[in-house]
């Protein structure tokens, strides 16, 4: 089974999934070598970090001879950011702030055909080799996320509504701390409380869940709280605990 099919059956089972983030480094050699088997997805930021639509053109094909699921995150929900994404070989969006039922019509309208979307059929990667139109819509993923009390107060509607289209409900918890008063501070008791509810909620509608994880204490701390998707860390978080390790030894060499 390809890594396409395996996510979704993944999602759909709420399994453990495992996926990182590209904010800085557009480079293709790091990605060959970042490129294992238990990665099932890594993401484009395109809303704080480096990419769009244009520059990813080459990571993405890189990842699609790869085999390797790939998602954007766009800058907004926006018919032109989501498809334009897809039609670049990105096989699914992740959607920030999402807190309304407008925002997941414009993305369910942008990633998928008629009849469940109004994509227009265009871009030189929007299909995989060999993919059948009728195959299209069981690996293409949306991933909205959750970062603010309104969000998790219309959460329950969404997932009544979209939930067939909803892969996975994420949270960003920096701006989900903002929000709720605490900014910055991931542990206070407002956002540990915040983030339980999201994943009792996604967890109630037998939708897979998952959050940022800075690194492996709190994936496992996300994980004990009920969630199946560990987000972890970004190729700048990598690059500098390497960095700072590194420079650390040489520091103390007498």
């Amino acid at each position: 089974m390809d890594k396409y099919l395996r996510l979704a059956e993944k999602l759909k089972n709420r399994e453990k999934v495992i996926g990182t983030t590209m904010i800085i480094f557009k480079n293709s050699l790091i990605l060959e070598e970042m490129n294992r088997p238990e990665l099932d997805f890594v993401l484009f930021d395109a809303e704080h970090g480096v990419f769009d639509t244009q520059n990813t053109v080459e990571l993405l094909q890189i990842c699609r001879l790869m085999g390797l699921p790939t998602f954007i995150r766009a800058q907004d929900s926006e018919y032109h950011l989501i498809a334009k994404a897809i039609d670049m070989g990105a096989d699914g969006v992740m959607l920030p702030r999402t807190e309304s039922l407008e925002q997941l019509r414009t993305a369910v309208d942008a990633l998928l055909f008629y009849p469940e979307g109004r994509k227009g059929s265009g871009g030189h990667a929007q299909f995989r080799k060999g993919e059948a139109y009728a195959d299209f819509k069981k690996t293409r993923f949306l991933f909205p996320q959750i970062e603010s009390p309104k969000g998790i107060e219309t959460l329950p509607e969404m997932l009544e509504k979209y939930g067939e289209y909803i892969n996975a409900v994420m949270i960003g918890p920096y701006d989900l701390s903002i929000m709720v008063g605490t900014p910055k501070d991931i542990k206070s008791p407002q956002m540990i409380e915040a983030v339980q509810k999201i994943f009792d909620i996604s967890n109630s509608y037998g939708k897979s869940c998952g959050i940022f994880c800075d690194d492996e204490v709190l994936a496992q701390k996300y994980r004990d709280m009920g969630c199946n998707v560990l987000w972890l860390a970004s190729d700048k978080d990598f690059y500098m605990r390497g960095y700072n390790e590194e420079m650390k030894t040489v520091i103390d060499i007498k």
